[in-house]
């Protein structure tokens, strides 16, 4: 109750800011915040607002007390989600060093360079997990990994092909 009547008691000085706020954050769940603080602005009580835009009671409090703590900034900032990695610490430190020391060849993929799909075959393959090619970029961008590294798409040289191409180009350029 003591929440509802402060929201009110700062409705006459923040209608202004409210105004350009919602006109500045286009997005839905921006807006979805600013209609419901408006709502109760305007009287409706908490239970009301819940019912009527659909909202949980602890979701409510947690936008309102954002918005009396730090005004609009606070409550239009995106909150970071915690989600359980899927990919243990020890599994990305494993999987760094196979693409940075290892080949696809070494893990039964006939090609000899990586891209998210084949990682995601490796890490299916080895762990039993799936993980996105979104999540895969994230962790490269982690560990300082380019998308755009030069590599190349073929195997390692025989070294006694190599000395022979290089008699033959010398016998060639002779003549």
């Amino acid at each position: 109750m003591i929440r509802r009547i402060r929201l009110q008691h700062l409705a006459p000085q923040d209608r202004r800011a409210w105004q350009k706020a919602y006109y500045n954050h286009q997005k839905f769940w921006q807006r979805r915040r600013l209609i419901v603080l408006k709502a109760i602005w305007d009287g409706l009580t908490l239970a009301e607002v819940c019912r009527q835009y659909k909202v949980r009671r602890q979701t409510l409090n947690q936008w309102l007390d954002s918005y009396l703590h730090g005004g609009f900034d606070h409550l239009l900032k995106r909150q970071p989600v915690h989600r359980r990695q899927r990919l243990s610490d020890q599994q990305q430190k494993i999987l760094r060093f196979m693409i940075l020391h290892k080949t696809p060849v070494d893990y039964g993929i006939d090609s000899y360079q990586w891209t998210a799909e084949r990682i995601r075959t490796v890490i299916e393959q080895k762990w039993h997990i799936s993980v996105s090619c979104a999540r895969l970029y994230q962790l490269f961008g982690q560990w300082g990994l380019s998308l755009q590294k030069v590599h190349r798409d073929y195997g390692p040289a025989n070294p006694l092909e190599q000395a022979r191409f290089i008699d033959d180009l010398k016998k060639n350029s002779a003549a």
